[in-house]
């Protein structure tokens, strides 16, 4: 990612450092050791890094870089790693063998020591990433990069990133609800419980266009 000097860190996080968080199950501290392979603090953008104001919730967005032992995303784990840093926003960078991969969650802080993961977007392996930094302000840079790896599900021009981010999350529950239905038509023999199913179909379908 072509971003400033000034923001580059390069700064090697032990795996240790997470095992004493309460955000981590048993099973999650296994994943760290079984799938992840080294984790850098790979970038810091804050009001004093790059030219832009400060962010209203949080001073920085970090960028975690972190090298994975299997080509699968533990995005569980992602949000436990998230949620011990409540100073700053964290965007995950992926990687494994030539493929890379980005994820970022909408983060609430709710006390000092204390964040909410409400919804996480994570990208398609690629061979390389290019997110774009737009705006003056951390949070506009924030918002950009939900947009981006979101790939246009999350559009918070008009109306802001919270309601942006609940119309996905109810589109996300929509979505699985019709898919949950196409199954069990597959399933139904009777006529005119799969004309029932049908009809339920659309009208979901209908609520997830109005969301899109």
């Amino acid at each position: 990612m072509n971003w400033p000097k000034t923001t580059e860190i390069g700064k090697f996080l032990a795996k240790e450092r997470f095992y004493a968080q309460n955000t981590l199950t048993g099973a999650l501290k296994q994943a760290l050791v079984d799938d992840v392979e080294k984790i850098t603090i790979s970038n810091r953008l804050a009001r004093d890094t790059l030219n832009v104001d400060a962010g209203t919730e949080f001073p920085e967005i970090l960028v975690l870089k972190i090298k994975l032992k299997h080509k699968k995303i533990n995005e569980k784990l992602l949000d436990a790693l998230d949620k011990t840093i409540c100073a700053g926003y964290v965007l995950f960078v992926l990687e494994y063998g030539d493929k890379l991969c980005a994820s970022i969650a909408h983060k609430t802080i709710n006390t000092k020591d204390s964040s909410t993961i409400d919804k996480r977007w994570t990208t398609e392996w690629m061979d390389g990433l290019n997110l774009e930094l737009h705006g003056t302000t951390l949070d506009k840079i924030y918002n950009g990069f939900i947009e981006q790896i979101s790939a246009g599900r999350v559009k918070t021009e008009g109306v802001g990133l919270q309601n942006a981010v609940d119309r996905d999350i109810e589109r996300t529950k929509l979505e699985k609800q019709i898919s949950d239905l196409e199954q069990k038509l597959r399933t139904t023999v009777q006529l005119n419980k799969k004309f029932e199913i049908k009809d339920q179909i659309r009208k979901i379908e209908a609520k997830v266009k109005e969301l899109s």
